[in-house]
C-alpha cells in the first residue's frame, strides 16, 4: 500500500538547509520515493542501499536510512495510518543533537 508523505515543520527546515548546502535533490527524492512506495521491493532496496533500521530511545517507533552516495546524510521517518511522517534530514549531528 502507497504511503501518503507528510513533512514535519523540521524535516521542511531540515531541507532548506539541504538546499543551502548545494546536496543532491534528487537523491532525496529517490529516497521519499522508495519510503512512500512501500512494497517488498522498495523496503528491500531502502534496507540494502540505504541502510535502513529502526531507531531506539527517543526515536523509538521511527526508521532512519542514508541518502545514496551522501557519506553522512540521513532521513528519518514515522509510519501511521498510511502515512509516512518525514521527520528530519541531514547529518547525524544535526539530526541526533
Amino acid at each position: 500500500m502507497r504511503l501518503k508523505a507528510t513533512f514535519t515543520p523540521s524535516f521542511s527546515r531540515d531541507l532548506k538547509r539541504v538546499r543551502r548546502r548545494g546536496l543532491d535533490e534528487g537523491e532525496l527524492a529517490e529516497v521519499i520515493d522508495l519510503i512512500i512506495e512501500n512494497t517488498p521491493e522498495s523496503r528491500e532496496v531502502l534496507t540494502r542501499r540505504h541502510r535502513m533500521h529502526s531507531l531506539k530511545g527517543a526515536w523509538k517507533g521511527s526508521s532512519e536510512c542514508h541518502v545514496a552516495n551522501a557519506g553522512d546524510w540521513l532521513v528519518i521517518w514515522r509510519e501511521a495510518d498510511g502515512v509516512a511522517f518525514l521527520q528530519r534530514t541531514g547529518t547525524h549531528d544535526e539530526v541526533f543533537r
